[in-house]
Formats: C-alpha cells, structure tokens, sequence
C-alpha cells in the first residue's frame, strides 16, 4: 500500500498528534494537472484534493513542513497542507524568494 508524504512523515518523526485526513488514501489524488497561477480558479481535481485537506487535524503542520522541506519554488509541487500548487509556491516566493536559505538539517 503506498502512503502519502504526509503520512509517512508522521510515522517517521511523529509530528503532531492526530491522524492525517489522507491516511490510506491514493497519493495521487494530490498531483493533479497544475494550474499555473495563483488566482486561477481552482481544478476540480484539485478541488477534490483540497477537500480531503479542509477538516484535516494537521494540515498547518503539513503546510509549515512543506515551505520548510522544499529549499526552491521548483520542488512545490501538487496539493499540500490545504493549498494548491500554485498558491503554496506563491507564499514560498513572498516567504523565502524563489530559493530558500540554507536551514540546518535540509536536504536530509
């Protein structure tokens, strides 16, 4: 059975407690077709995948996890932590400019 990134990382570090909504889910629901922009109406595959995200115990962790695990705009990639594609590397550009700094423990 494959996992999501997500869920495999809480069972490697823990994070924080409760389960992630896409426990047990086909990780391919969160790469749908990318859509380019930022204000772009949403797909309706990325739609279903933010569903899934919407009412999940730890989609801020999932969030901070990605902008902090992802060092360049070019490794955001499908629906993560509630946002989609675009609009996460939106908020990684506005946070980090389009590659983050070096942080300790990158790249791991």
């Amino acid at each position: 059975m494959t996992t999501s990134t997500t869920t495999a990382a809480l069972l490697a570090d823990g994070g924080p407690a409760g389960a992630p909504a896409c426990a047990g889910m086909d990780p391919d629901i969160f790469h749908p077709a990318y859509t380019s922009e930022p204000g772009n109406r949403p797909t309706q595959e990325e739609r279903d995948a933010l569903a899934v995200c919407e009412g999940c115990p730890v989609r801020d962790w999932c969030l901070e996890r990605d902008m902090v695990e992802c060092p360049t705009t070019y490794q955001v990639v499908g629906v993560r932590g509630g946002m989609r594609q675009a609009d996460r590397r939106a908020l990684h550009v506005q946070r980090y400019g389009v590659q983050a700094p070096r942080r300790a423990g990158a790249g791991r």
